[in-house]
């Protein structure tokens, strides 16, 4: 074991591991995501001439039952996609060579059977976390090391297709909430000056009364530096402690708040001295919402 990791409690090193493989998944999903669907479409039920899959029949069934059972959890096919399944999609021969290499070659040099080779090592210890099971120091080391060495991989091809763009700026990829819910870019409406907005006016199971606690968390693009913008949420009706700021904003609901609408504003705002939108922002979201009156109001 690493000096690093010898002195590092039991439990630390867990979080920490875990912590690294959720971040893993997340690229390889938003890898397989964005390079797919723009070729594609539905990769999940798409067939060539000769009917044969993209994506094996098995594994679009599985996500499918998935996202059945949990459909709050999983908003997106690519969302009920597990760790092992992004390995089979990434490592066929075939999506390897025509699609994945690009994003991968810096970390796998070698091509597809180093990457397989690597990632499937990934694989029992992950399974070891996710159950509550104990892994080696060597399997830490690996989760670590590895992961690290792939999400720079992917970082590096990320960064080079947003220089291919005419603004190179975070964007906000996903929300979620308190009301358990998950929500993709894809998802959101677009709005002014080329941001986005989601609306849960007519949601009852959304509305909101004083004495709720509302919290929202960001997933910015990873490809950029947190320490690179800033993030700020705010409404033209602020709740105590408003403006915030950072990733995550949790907001008490109060008689401020009650009216048939509510928004909440969120702005991405980069250290450079221009920015993509007229407001002076680069992303922005807003989502609104409705609050009630208190149930002890007359």
């Amino acid at each position: 074991m690493s000096a690093d990791l010898s002195s590092m409690k039991d439990s630390v090193i867990r979080s920490l591991c875990k912590e690294k493989i959720e971040s893993l998944e997340h690229w390889l999903r938003r890898l397989i995501d964005d390079t797919l669907t723009p070729v594609y479409g539905d990769y999940f039920s798409h067939e060539d001439a000769s009917g044969n899959r993209l994506i094996k029949n098995t594994l679009a069934l599985q996500v499918a039952t998935r996202r059945a059972a949990e459909p709050l959890r999983y908003p997106r096919n690519i969302d009920a996609v597990l760790l092992e399944d992004a390995v089979d999609i990434i490592c066929k021969p075939d999506l390897f060579k025509n699609h994945f290499f690009p994003a991968m070659c810096e970390a796998f040099p070698d091509g597809r059977d180093e990457a397989r080779t690597f990632l499937k090592r990934l694989l029992v210890p992950r399974n070891n976390l996710a159950h509550a099971n104990a892994i080696s120091a060597r399997q830490a080391e690996q989760i670590i090391c590895y992961s690290n060495d792939i999400i720079e991989s992917l970082k590096s091809y990320y960064r080079a297709m947003g220089m291919q763009e005419t603004y190179d700026v975070p964007l906000i990829l996903r929300v979620t909430d308190s009301f358990g819910n998950a929500f993709t870019r894809s998802q959101f409406q677009p709005c002014h000056d080329g941001g986005i907005m989601l609306m849960f006016l007519d949601q009852p199971q959304m509305h909101l009364r004083p004495g709720d606690t509302l919290t929202l968390e960001l997933e910015v693009d990873p490809a950029y530096d947190p320490n690179s913008y800033s993030i700020m949420w705010t409404s033209t009706k602020p709740w105590q402690n408003a403006p915030a700021t950072g990733a995550k904003v949790v907001i008490p609901v109060s008689n401020k708040q009650v009216g048939q609408q509510f928004e909440v504003q969120c702005r991405i705002t980069t250290n450079r001295d221009w920015h993509r939108m007229h407001m002076g922002a680069d992303d922005f979201l807003i989502m609104y919402y409705k609050v009630l009156p208190p149930i002890t109001q007359a």
